[in-house]
C-alpha cells in the first residue's frame, strides 16, 4: 500500500512539474545588439543592387552575430509609411521595419543625392528566417549621408525563439 501512495506521489509531482520544464524549453532569448552599416550610393548605381533606385544596399557588422549585409527598401512596409530593411547573416535574415524621421542637414538643403545630411532610425524587429525565424525586438538609432554614402547606426536588442 506505501508503495502505491509513493508512486501515485511520485506520478502527481511529475505530473505538476513537466509544464515547468516545457516552459523553460520554449523560453526566448534577448540579446543586445548593435549593427553599424555602409550604403554606399555610387556603388549601388553601378553595383546591380536589388533595390536600387527604390532603396539601397549594404555591409557592415552586427554585433555579437558577425558581418552581414543588407537591403533597405523606401516605403517598403507598413503600408508605405515605413522602410523594410533586411539583414542578412550567415545563419539567417532579420526583417525590420524603419522609420525614418528628424532629418537634418547643415547648410542649404537641395534635392540630391549628395547632400549632408542625417535623421533618426526607429525600427522594429517584425520577424527573419534560419536562426531569427520569429524574432522580435527594438532598435533605434541614427543614419548619415556624406556625398556617396549613408552610414547607418542602430542599437536594441533581439529576442530570439527558442
Amino acid at each position: 500500500m506505501k508503495r502505491v501512495l509513493v508512486l501515485a506521489l511520485a506520478s502527481g509531482a511529475l505530473t505538476l512539474l513537466s509544464p515547468a520544464f516545457a516552459s523553460q524549453a520554449m523560453a526566448a532569448t534577448t540579446v543586445p545588439l548593435s549593427m553599424t552599416f555602409t550604403e554606399p550610393v555610387i556603388h549601388d548605381i553601378h553595383s546591380g543592387c536589388a533595390v536600387f533606385p527604390a532603396g539601397l544596399c549594404g555591409s557592415g557588422q552586427v554585433i555579437p552575430l558577425g558581418h552581414a549585409t543588407e537591403t533597405i527598401l523606401f516605403g517598403g512596409a507598413c503600408g508605405g509609411n515605413c522602410d523594410f530593411r533586411t539583414i542578412n547573416l550567415a545563419g539567417g535574415s532579420i526583417f525590420i521595419h524603419e522609420v525614418f524621421s528628424n532629418p537634418t542637414c547643415p547648410g542649404v538643403c537641395q534635392p540630391s543625392p549628395a547632400f549632408p545630411g542625417s535623421g533618426t532610425l526607429t525600427d522594429v524587429i517584425v520577424g527573419g528566417t534560419g536562426n531569427f525565424t520569429g524574432a522580435s525586438g527594438n532598435l533605434s538609432g541614427e543614419v548619415t549621408s556624406a556625398g556617396p554614402a549613408n552610414m547607418i547606426n542602430l542599437a536594441g536588442t533581439i529576442t530570439l525563439a527558442t
